[in-house]
């Protein structure tokens, strides 16, 4: 099953509905139906231990989401920062990096689709540096032409 915008979109789509399912679990701990048996066998402050374990479960799953996104934003950088090397003739660093310029040009494609004309401008100059020619203002050209890029980069 195919999610729609991909596992991030549902990820930012779900987070405030989990955060208001817990406050509400929370605050109207006293009248929810928990049987008396689970309650003896748990202790009294089930519901309140759940969600506290569920809430430090999140957390450990936004900490690890925020050091991915961490390390994709320092491939981009780095990419960006070794393009220098493409106006001396020389080898560039994107060239050496593959995945990371492939990363940058993923974010940079995601970013053409900005409602911020300055966004979508930078976006497109810095795809243009990236590939070495321009697409345009299409999205859909510069996906096109991403996965072009992907099928040829080595592992």
């Amino acid at each position: 099953m195919k999610i729609p915008g991909g596992f991030d979109a549902l990820f930012r789509q779900v987070t405030p509905l989990f955060l208001l399912l817990v406050l509400g679990v929370v605050v109207f701990e006293p009248w929810l139906p928990v049987p008396a048996w689970l309650s003896s066998s748990l202790g009294a402050n089930l519901v309140l231990r759940a969600c506290v374990a569920a809430l430090a479960l999140y957390v450990l799953v936004l900490w690890g989401e925020s050091i991915r996104l961490h390390t994709v934003l320092t491939g981009v950088l780095h990419a960006f920062r070794q393009y220098e090397g493409d106006r001396s003739g020389k080898e560039s660093g994107a060239a050496r990096h593959p995945k990371a310029r492939l990363e940058a040009a993923k974010l940079l494609i995601a970013a053409l689709k900005s409602d911020e004309a300055e966004i979508r401008e930078t976006s497109r100059h810095n795809l243009t540096r990236l590939a070495g020619k321009d697409l345009g203002n299409d999205p859909a050209a510069w996906q096109k032409w991403l996965a072009d890029q992907e099928r040829v980069a080595p592992n």
